[in-house]
């Protein structure tokens, strides 16, 4: 298989046929503070990470299928520590669904907001590129650029709203908190999907006040 991108935690393959494989990795991502999954430096690696996020990405997608919820979710290998999905053209955004102000909400808008203010599912949007701080761009901005049209943007929150409300959902039914999820949204023959992973890698999740790292996740939703 031919390698097409190389990520932080992940690296996709082009699998012909119209799909393609990612390849989970022990890698994670933080700050001098610590792991930090909305951070975008890469910090070290933590033994199990990979396949503790390929499981939980897994549970989630087949939770995702069942409700509905549009996704490119194929099958997975946990041997090989692989997914297979459908390809999708690559909107290069990410949505974020905040339940509670944390992490750059909060060095963004610090001044006028305490840190675990709720936010009743505030979806953000912004360009994923690391170079430059993964900036917010606006509903406008991204039908001017011709990235979406209108509807797609609000459709495109939709989901991501339904998908975070789901995930929120299972988590509390095991006594976890969510405080925010990032989600990728691709596009397949013109549909909206979800694409990526859902996993610790990309949510930030509390139990009893205390932060759960990718690897208790795992462990608590796939048991």
């Amino acid at each position: 298989m031919k390698l097409i991108h190389q990520g932080k935690t992940k690296d996709i393959y082009d699998a012909g046929d119209g799909l393609a494989v990612l390849y989970f990795k022990d890698d994670v991502t933080g700050t001098e503070a610590g792991i930090d999954p909305g951070a975008n430096q890469v910090i070290g690696q933590l033994e199990g990470k990979g396949i503790a996020a390929l499981r939980t990405s897994r549970y989630f997608f087949d939770l995702f299928t069942r409700m509905g919820l549009p996704n490119h979710y194929v099958s997975c290998d946990e041997g090989q520590r692989r997914m297979t999905v459908r390809k999708a053209k690559w909107l290069g955004l990410e949505f974020i669904c905040r339940y509670k102000a944390v992490g750059s909400f909060v060095r963004r808008y610090g001044k006028w907001v305490e840190e675990g203010k709720p936010l009743a599912g505030l979806v953000e949007i912004t360009v994923k590129d690391d170079e430059r701080g993964d900036p917010l761009i606006n509903d406008e901005s991204i039908v001017a650029l011709g990235i979406l049209s209108a509807d797609q943007v609000e459709e495109a929150k939709n989901i991501v709203r339904k998908a975070a409300g789901i995930v929120r959902e299972e988590l509390s039914r095991l006594g976890l908190e969510l405080l925010d999820l990032k989600f990728e949204l691709g596009l397949v023959d013109g549909e909206l999907l979800i694409i990526d992973d859902v996993s610790g890698d990309n949510m930030r999740v509390r139990k009893d006040d205390r932060a759960v790292d990718s690897l208790e996740l795992s462990r608590l939703v796939c048991r």
